[in-house]
């Protein structure tokens, strides 16, 4: 599973990877330019994918997965998306925004007159309140789990009243990715979180003054409320402000998306989209079996030999994605010793690893050098010459050996966790871990494998972990970074389950945030990135091939590099008639 990095904030967590904010596109509908047709047509598109839905929310450090992304993405739809190569589109269905100053900084935003939940009430103003709220580190509504406060935090209270469709935004300090705040999945219907507390008032009743015993029922209910066991639907508290809604569950096995009849824009091309929750090894035989239409695994050389097999039968779409796989330090525990992270850094085979696990995949596959610029950006290369990481591409087990020794830690354990599905087996990781098991023993680490289906859910945010092992995806944007690598306390550095700390890296990515110039935002994504590989607060592998495959029948699926994903214009998902 992958986690989105958050910077408007993919756990899956949504934070930016590493460009400038591109320009913004023109496109409509967050689609491929295709047209719909004027109804939903009476068809079912089936999509084979491994990890389940858990949250109604995406916006909590608990809900922000990549598997609730793809769900939700159109379920909850916001003033913009990613499209497929990174930019910041507009999405004009849902309204409009633009920039009217630039001292202070001041954004105006239109709700589409017509824009409505699927219950009825109007997406207005005190929505966006609530997103505003509940990620704004705001004194006295300090309770909301939010995976990220940045570009929120800066912002002043939104200016609107209750049921306004015009929300005017002045931010206290300028923003570089203003333009992705209140996104895709950031707006959630305030209407029901406030029924669920009994609140009396509107969050826009308590921009100024957030305190009260019903709010604090209402962050409870926003915290938890919309956490669900599989299988577990509250559909009531659920409402769709997309052109599709969650219909059914049925946990471990689907979930069942229906086109939205009360959708105000172009209608989706099919009625239903069914998510089934199959292994991704499993995936290619249900492909050819038709019982699926839609795959995109997550990169394995059995896989990808598995789709070459099946030849014309299918369609398979390869590129770049703005994710990567990495290792990740608990500073609480043993490895705050910086020598101990060394050691174990000298002795992670990464380019065994690259070499078995990636390169039958992508034959350009390289170690990972930076954790902000990706092998496919012109900057990488610059990155990847000066930032330090390369001092770690060859595996040192004396020297790895001697530090281990010399700290008294020899046999030292480190328990290695990560998400291991028991009916969703993920092997590239469960054999990364068998690589770095065999290598560090000779150091002297006694490597456990200690994946469990609960990891995202349990052991990464309590820190019951040595080591971590899973993947950001994020996108362009360079704010989301902040709150993977800022110091955990006084709601930032919300994805930071390390608990690393540095007070000069804090500052430095509070400084990128402000910053608008993008020649000045690399020059401080590389020094940054220099701090990180000097601290060893973790260990970037690679980056992620991306593979999707569909039937021949299949219409208008196209690959998305960011944490947007698959479903970013599932609206126009078709089948050949």
């Amino acid at each position: 599973m992958s986690t989105k990095r958050t910077g408007t904030q993919v756990l899956a967590l949504l934070a930016g990877s590493t460009l400038a904010l591109s320009a913004c596109a023109t496109s409509s509908s967050g689609g491929s330019g295709a047209t719909s047709s004027a109804t939903s047509a009476p068809i079912t598109i089936t999509w084979g994918y491994a990890q389940e839905f858990s949250s109604y929310n995406s916006n909590t450090n608990d809900g922000v997965s990549l598997s609730n992304t793809v769900v939700l993405n159109q379920v909850q739809r916001g003033f913009n998306y990613f499209a497929p190569d990174g930019t910041t589109t507009h999405d004009k269905d849902f309204g409009s925004y633009e920039k009217t100053s630039d001292s202070p900084l001041t954004v105006k935003y239109h709700i589409n007159p017509k824009a409505v939940w699927s219950d009825g009430k109007p997406v207005e103003c005190d929505d966006m309140v609530l997103t505003w709220l509940a990620n704004s580190n705001l004194t006295g509504a300090k309770g909301f789990n939010s995976a990220s406060t940045t570009g929120y935090d800066q912002m002043n209270a939104p200016q609107c009243k209750a049921g306004d469709k015009d929300v005017t935004v002045t931010f206290k300090e300028p923003f570089a990715d203003w333009e992705a705040l209140f996104n895709q999945t950031a707006i959630l219907p305030a209407h029901i979180v406030e029924a669920q507390a009994g609140m009396t008032k509107t969050f826009v009743d308590y921009e100024t003054t957030p305190t009260s015993v019903d709010l604090a029922k209402a962050i409870d209910f926003y915290n938890k409320g919309w956490a669900f066991n599989p299988g577990q639907l509250k559909k009531d508290t659920i409402p769709s402000a997309g052109p599709y809604m969650i219909d059914s569950w049925t946990g471990g096995q689907s979930l069942t998306l229906k086109a939205n009849p009360k959708w105000w824009g172009t209608p989706a091309k099919a009625q239903t989209i069914v998510i089934r929750y199959i292994a991704d090894d499993a995936q290619a035989q249900a492909l050819q079996n038709g019982e699926i239409n839609v795959m995109e695994p997550q990169p394995q050389v059995d896989i990808a030999n598995q789709l070459k097999n099946q030849g014309a039968k299918i369609k398979v779409q390869n590129g770049d994605q703005f994710s990567f796989e990495h290792l990740d330090f608990n500073f609480k525990g043993a490895f705050a010793d910086k020598n101990l992270r060394q050691a174990f850094a000298l002795c992670v085979p990464r380019q065994q690893i690259v070499t078995n696990l990636i390169v039958p995949q992508n034959p350009n596959a390289k170690i990972m050098e930076s954790r902000f610029m990706y092998p496919f950006q012109p900057q990488y290369k610059d990155f990847a010459s000066s930032v330090g990481g390369s001092a770690f591409d060859t595996t040192d087990v004396a020297k790895a050996k001697q530090l281990v020794t010399a700290a008294g830690k020899s046999g030292m354990t480190v328990k290695i966790g990560w998400r291991k599905n028991p009916t969703a087996p993920n092997k590239r990781r469960a054999d990364t871990v068998a690589l770095i098991k065999s290598s560090c023993a000779q150091a002297g680490f006694n490597v456990v494998d200690a994946g469990t289906n609960t990891f995202f859910d349990k052991e990464l945010p309590n820190g019951n972990f040595d080591v971590a092992l899973f993947a950001w995806i994020g996108s362009p944007l360079v704010t989301s970074n902040a709150a993977i690598y800022q110091t955990k306390a006084g709601g930032k550095g919300g994805q930071n389950n390390g608990q690393y700390t540095n007070p000069t890296v804090d500052k430095d990515l509070d400084s990128l945030n402000k910053e608008l110039d993008k020649d000045k935002q690399v020059s401080l994504l590389k020094t940054i990135d220099t701090q990180l590989w000097t601290d060893l607060a973790t260990i970037p592998l690679f980056a992620f091939p991306n593979i999707v495959a569909t039937d021949q029948k299949v219409e208008n699926v196209q690959m998305n590099t960011t944490q947007q994903d698959l479903t970013w214009n599932a609206q126009l998902w078709s089948l050949k008639q």
